[in-house]
């Protein structure tokens, strides 16, 4: 695989800086399709080029959310921004102003950052199991409300998962905790969705169903459930949830559709092949249920992970959890060791499905 970094660039800015598209590795798409792609298909180490707009900051947040942390090049264009650059720069943020810049040097610093994102050294993500959950025995409000005050301070992401109706697929989406409003801080207010039509499609199809949640602080992933109170003008206040549970999941996890799945070949030790479609998977795991029951947890077993687009991704997965299910048989997270590149192959598939299950769930209110 192509391990040289893309270049993501606007059609405006590509024609202002005299681009024609053979300079280096690059993508030049109208700025709202580029957004759309870019978290949709970009790798880590990618780089955005975009025109300064009002809301870049919200842009900034969400291609950071989807894991792209190559630089991001602001065209400014001669325009007076009054920001705190340094705070910027600290992200990785580039502001280039074209008009005192030749085309020459503004095409040799993007393609000098391009080559240079060839040596950076991504960081070995952690063994995480996907559904992998056990109540922290603090469940006192007392002790529940300073974690969210830490997240609101702190201006964390959380992610928010809900199955609006029981024949749809789970709808997945990150949220900032805006302001812990009532005297007591009982309720917990959630703006700038990513997808926005979180708040509309959820008022839509699943007013009054429950909210899953989590959020990563360090080395430590907490999940939550929240009831929610109110759901308009694109916020949603959900009262305190009353406990807290640790669990292992860090990742966007998608349910594969079913005209579609996701196969998975696992081969354990001393018995048959065992060839399953995967209920639920993420970049780093899948959750599945089998008759068989043998495998236990730690064990690892060689495994061939098959997407849709034929492409076979092979590994191993370590048992993380094991659950038993009425009837006999077993449902399983699994936690999947692959090799980088095929790890990319995985993201982009979840990204496309989580795309994918968003456009169903919009058409649907067409």
């Amino acid at each position: 695989m192509d391990s040289r970094a893309l270049v993501w660039i606007t059609r405006d800015e590509a024609e202002d800086l005299g681009i024609k598209g053979d300079e280096f590795p690059l993508r030049i798409l109208d700025i709202n399709s580029l957004i759309y792609t870019l978290l949709r298909d970009g790798s880590p180490r990618d780089i955005a080029v975009l025109p300064f707009v009002r809301n870049f900051g919200e842009i900034l947040g969400h291609i950071r959310g989807r894991g792209i942390s190559g630089p991001v090049i602001i065209c400014t264009k001669g325009e007076i921004v009054q920001l705190n650059l340094l705070d910027y720069a600290a992200q990785g943020v580039i502001f280039l102003d074209s008009s005192r810049l030749s085309r020459h040097m503004a095409l040799g610093l993007i393609a000098f950052l391009q080559r240079q994102q060839e040596f950076v050294q991504l960081p070995e993500q952690p063994l995480q199991a996907d559904r992998t959950q056990a109540v922290k025995p603090s469940q006192s409000p007392e002790e529940i409300r300073p974690l969210f005050r830490e997240i609101t301070r702190q201006r964390a992401k959380i992610l928010l998962t809900c199955q609006f109706r029981d024949d749809l697929p789970t709808l997945t989406a990150t949220c900032d905790v805006i302001q812990m409003a009532g005297e007591i801080e009982t309720r917990l207010v959630l703006d700038n969705f990513s997808p926005e039509e979180f708040v509309g499609l959820y008022n839509q199809f699943g007013k009054g169903k429950p909210i899953t949640g989590f959020f990563t602080r360090g080395d430590e992933s907490m999940g939550f459930d929240l009831t929610v109170s109110s759901c308009r003008m694109g916020r949603i206040t959900a009262l305190l949830p009353e406990r807290i549970y640790e669990q292992k999941r860090k990742f966007l996890r998608v349910e594969p559709d079913p005209r579609a799945p996701v196969i998975i070949h696992i081969l354990p030790d001393g018995y048959r092949t065992v060839s399953l479609p995967v209920r639920d998977v993420s970049e780093q795991g899948v959750g599945i249920v089998s008759t068989y029951t043998e495998m236990k947890k730690s064990q690892v077993c060689p495994v061939a992970l098959v997407l849709p687009s034929r492409r076979t991704l092979l590994g191993t997965a370590a048992v993380m959890f094991k659950g038993d299910i009425e009837g006999g048989s077993c449902s399983y997270g699994m936690s999947l060791m692959l090799h980088p590149s095929d790890r990319q192959q995985l993201q982009h598939y979840v990204f496309k499905r989580q795309a994918g299950i968003l456009s169903s769930i919009k058409n649907l209110s067409l």
